[in-house]
């Protein structure tokens, strides 16, 4: 006898769920309020994606994919624009994405990693969070490389530190918008960042 088809749609209860989690925190989101919010019961949730840590990473892995991720192809894909206005459209994306009313404030990997020293968060989430902060870093390591001449950097200053400093302004962004700062001061942010990073060769 051929299994019964599940009723719903695996990747939208995916999206709903990762906005559950965005919103929420990994620890407030019960098990009781996925089933409530996606409108599944507990055993197609099982049946679907194992278990309530197993699902948090796929949802994560979902946000990464589908909504940061594309940010980093402005840097590298659009070689009509010059450097600066390369850079510029990386961080008016991330400000739309972390002010977007469609989707809650902020940012899920940044918000998940403030709630990581908290207890019964998990390891294998943790992990995963770092290894997608490591690959952000390496592209824009290798995107900085390739424009910005070691000449045109300040003294003491080297390509990972003024991407750590993007990076930590992107950081502060999150949290702003998550705070309720207006989009308009968020960009008022980003020029002052654009104005101290080097034009590109």
């Amino acid at each position: 006898m051929a299994g019964r088809k599940r009723a719903f749609d695996r990747d939208a209860v995916l999206d709903d769920a990762m906005r559950l989690f965005w919103r929420n925190g990994y620890t407030a989101t019960s098990l009781a309020t996925l089933t409530s919010g996606l409108g599944i019961n507990a055993p197609s949730l099982y049946a679907a994606f194992g278990n309530k840590e197993q699902l948090f990473k796929e949802a994560l892995m979902h946000y990464w994919g589908a909504y940061a991720r594309p940010h980093y192809q402005h840097l590298t894909s659009d070689r009509e624009m010059n450097f600066r206005q390369r850079l510029e459209a990386f961080l008016l994306g991330w400000i739309t994405l972390f002010t977007d009313g469609d989707t809650p404030l902020g940012c899920l990997m940044i918000k998940s990693l403030n709630e990581s020293e908290g207890m019964g968060f998990p390891e294998t989430v943790t992990d995963y969070i770092r290894e997608a902060g490591s690959e952000a870093k390496r592209v824009l390591i290798d995107v900085f490389n390739r424009e910005i001449s070691s000449d045109d950097l300040p003294e003491g200053t080297t390509i990972e530190i003024l991407v750590d400093y993007l990076l930590t302004v992107l950081y502060g962004l999150a949290i702003q918008a998550r705070a309720g700062q207006p989009e308009d001061a968020l960009k008022a942010t980003m020029q002052h960042v654009l104005n101290s990073i080097p034009d590109g060769r």
